[in-house]
């Protein structure tokens, strides 16, 4: 009775505090388009996911339409990120934010491709001054993409507290969505928190269910503090397959509430604390999302409830006790994972282990056979042993097992005197036998550079400048039957660090798709001129191997 009566209350203050907000408001649906999601707000991505995404129909140009009244306060073209986007202030203190258009509106359209001239630059970040971009309810902005960091077609959609930038829970706002489906559980893993220094998988329970809404597993017993964790997820409704995030978690002990997470509202201060929240083992090997149900070391997160404790198990308090994970969508269709545990005071021995101590409040600087590594204190989230050694010009840190919070630099001994050898030397990350580039540094002693991952490093070199090849044309062809000029243009090793594109000696803007290693220019600008035109491409790759394309063309 106890348990159904906090979970009835829980229930109660999470309709009632979304009511309160959508009964003020009455917002415009963002996209012409049905309102099935690709993600939810909050979910696990290389970041907490602070908008939902609109499936658009897995096509590109879709109608999106500015959800109320306001001014464009931001609009941005970035080959990465969000691609591009734009940022609507409203005057009742929100602010909506439209990610990965493929195109703008003609108004908005007009207005950075003026500003993409005038700057010479083909990526931007423009702030309009207040009233100077007005937009009206329901008018359309732009149409659905998948430029910059997308991978695929669709709309990602926030919305913000203004003067904060708090991201918030768009289904907040009075938006009509159909989730009937109850979120899957999918695994129950326990997590060591006795043995920090060192990482290790997660153990894994089988889990069995038993009907529609309610799992369970066999009784669990423990001898160290533990963590609990569980892989999870959400559909919409049967017949769409995405594997959404849920919105609340609920961790009730002997039908006590001790842990609670609740998706509502996301500072981007905490976005780095996703590497916590979930296992980051588990991630890095396994590819899993295990999800903390509990409040992990050292953070600071808003989203998590006022907990009577952080969740984190001790086998002296908890000899035999009832356990009840409850896992909710935004509808509140809920599934339980129901089990008991054991507590076991004879504690397992916990084995020794080799490696330097990294405490997360001291500064480090370490030599090894003439290569450094410089630890800065908070560079990890919590206390670790790294075993680190320097042989065959090949920086070895260890398995890649431990979060960052923030990057450390490491120094690799300069050997080359050559200037084209040493400008063209970087160092790189060695993963499935592979070598990553890293943006370098270096001077007489040293090749450095600054990383957020264990594992190995050596010093490598990029002798090639980019390829670049037509896709429409070719020297001396008529283009007058194209609307674009479209080029590919790539590098295997570095990347393309910069590229600009001229018609007849003027600048001209050649948009690019990473993804696709695409550029091209549309006719539309009009700086084409009738008869012979010669078109002139200058690039370079992240070394500053360059590369000149000429071709002649005809209109």
């Amino acid at each position: 009775m106890k348990l159904f009566l906090r979970i009835l209350f829980t229930s109660f203050f999470i309709l009632n505090y979304s009511q309160a907000i959508s009964q003020e408001l009455d917002f415009h649906s963002p996209i012409d388009a049905p309102f099935d999601l690709s993600g939810t707000f909050g979910e696990y991505r290389s970041r907490f996911h602070t908008g939902i995404d609109f499936k658009s129909r897995g096509v590109q140009g879709q109608k999106i339409f500015s959800i109320e009244e306001g001014y464009i306060s931001r609009i941005e073209v970035n080959n990465y990120g969000y691609g591009k986007v734009v940022y609507i202030d409203h005057p009742n203190g929100y602010t909506s934010v439209y990610a990965h258009l493929k195109d703008f509106s003609n108004k908005l359209d007009k207005f950075v491709r003026g500003e993409q001239y005038r700057l010479k630059k083909s990526t931007i970040k423009n702030f309009p001054k207040k009233g100077e971009l007005k937009v009206e309810k329901g008018e359309l902005i732009g149409y659905s993409g998948n430029t910059g960091g997308s991978f695929g077609p669709h709309l990602h959609f926030e919305i913000r507290d203004t003067d904060t930038q708090d991201a918030l829970n768009p289904l907040m706002f009075n938006y009509e969505y159909i989730d009937k489906e109850r979120p899957i559980i999918r695994g129950l893993y326990l997590i060591d928190e006795e043995n920090t220094l060192v990482s290790s998988l997660p153990s894994k329970k089988e889990i069995k269910k038993l009907n529609d809404s309610t799992y369970t597993t066999n009784d669990i017993e423990f001898s160290q503090k533990t963590g609990l964790g569980i892989d999870i997820y959400d559909i919409q409704y049967k017949g769409l397959f995405n594997q959404n995030g849920v919105y609340k978690i609920d961790l009730l002990i002997d039908s006590l509430l001790v842990y609670s997470f609740k998706m509502d509202r996301i500072k981007f201060s905490q976005n780095h604390y996703r590497k916590i929240m979930y296992d980051y083992m588990s991630a890095i090997k396994n590819k899993t999302k295990v999800l903390k149900v509990y409040t992990p070391q050292n953070a600071d997160l808003s989203f998590l409830g006022d907990n009577d404790f952080n969740g984190i198990l001790d086998p002296s308090e908890y000899l035999n006790s009832y356990v009840s994970i409850i896992v909710s969508d935004w509808n509140n269709n809920s599934s339980y994972l129901n089990f008991r545990i054991k507590g076991n005071v004879n504690k397992d021995e916990i084995s020794s282990y080799d490696g330097i101590e990294i405490l997360t409040n001291q500064n480090y600087e370490i030599n090894k056979n003439s290569s450094l590594i410089e630890i800065k204190k908070n560079t990890f989230y919590n206390d670790l042993l790294l075993n680190i050694s320097y042989e065959d010009d090949t920086l070895d840190l260890g398995d890649d097992k431990d979060p960052f919070r923030k990057s450390m630099l490491i120094k690799l001994p300069q050997t080359i005197t050559d200037t084209l050898e040493m400008r063209q030397s970087f160092i790189g990350r060695i993963k499935d036998n592979k070598i990553t580039y890293i943006d370098s540094r270096n001077d007489d002693s040293y090749i450095y550079t600054n990383t957020s991952s264990l594992g190995k490093y050596i010093i490598s070199r990029d002798t090639l400048k980019p390829e670049i090849t037509p896709i429409n044309f070719n020297h001396n062809s008529n283009i007058s039957n194209r609307s674009t000029i479209r080029l590919r243009l790539k590098d295997e090793m570095s990347g393309i660090k910069s590229y600009n594109a001229f018609l007849n000696g003027k600048w001209a803007l050649f948009e690019y798709e990473f993804k696709s290693n695409l550029i091209f220019h549309k006719i539309s600008d009009n700086i084409i001129n009738e008869g012979e035109n010669i078109l002139l491409i200058n690039y370079q790759d992240g070394v500053g191997n360059k590369g000149v394309y000429k071709a002649i063309i005809y209109y």
